[in-house]
């Protein structure tokens, strides 16, 4: 994989591997939950069902199943109470991870091309991007109801490769969940997971990453090898 400047897209997921939301995030849901008179998840519960959009974070919270499925009456009002209340703290403790802005930077002065795409919606996406100072790196942002099929289906890495016009083998997609790593290997596209989000480490192996990373400032210095197609998984 020839992985040069100008000829390349890096495209990062948003919660978990550019930013630590699940502060926030776990704070609106427990708000919601209880709301009904239910038992909340705890904050490493929630760290474990974030990755594939609002509902069914919603879902999951309700029935402490990560598979699960709530009543519909009931998702629907704790959907409600979420969101209001997420629209409204969404950024009282949520911060970007260590190096973002630095590895952001590098990439930036050395001519690749960005995009963050996230399974988010998209109003909270662009206020958490414009809150952190994140949004001037991304001309391109694709939240969870920009398309009509977000994360781990390929349309929105498809849109960023065919944005920029470029090969999906071109583009490599960075994230911490197997919702991500799943959608890049659908787009046929290269993907290096980060440790420190809130994925969990056995089902990323199962898709074969390019790369697994401890900190996002490891993508710089991967680079050369990246070009090359020659970077080995970490164990």
């Amino acid at each position: 994989m020839n992985v040069s400047p100008d000829g390349c897209a890096f495209i990062f997921d948003l919660d978990g591997t550019l930013v630590d939301s699940a502060p926030d995030i776990a704070v609106s849901v427990a708000y919601a939950v209880r709301l009904v008179g239910e038992q909340p998840p705890s904050l490493e519960t929630i760290k474990g069902y974030i990755g594939n959009g609002a509902d069914r974070l919603i879902h999951r919270s309700l029935t402490n199943d990560h598979n699960g499925v709530a009543e519909i009456d009931l998702f629907t009002r704790v959907r409600a109470y979420f969101l209001e209340h997420y629209g409204e703290n969404f950024c009282r403790y949520s911060t970007p991870y260590i190096d973002v802005n630095q590895t952001l930077t590098e990439l930036c002065n050395r001519d690749y091309k960005l995009a963050c795409v996230t399974n988010k919606p998209s109003r909270f996406t662009d206020a958490l991007l414009r809150h952190l100072g994140l949004d001037r790196f991304f001309p391109v942002v694709l939240s969870g109801d920009t398309l009509s099929e977000k994360k781990p289906a390929p349309n929105q890495l498809l849109y960023v490769a065919k944005r920029y016009g470029i090969t999906p083998r071109h583009c490599v997609m960075v994230g911490d969940t197997g919702t991500d790593i799943l959608a890049a290997k659908n787009a046929n596209m290269p993907s290096i997971y980060v440790t420190y989000g809130y994925g969990a480490i056995t089902e990323i192996e199962l898709s074969a990453p390019l790369a697994i990373v401890d900190s996002l400032s490891e993508i710089v210095d991967l680079l050369p090898n990246v070009s090359l197609g020659t970077v080995g998984i970490r164990t």
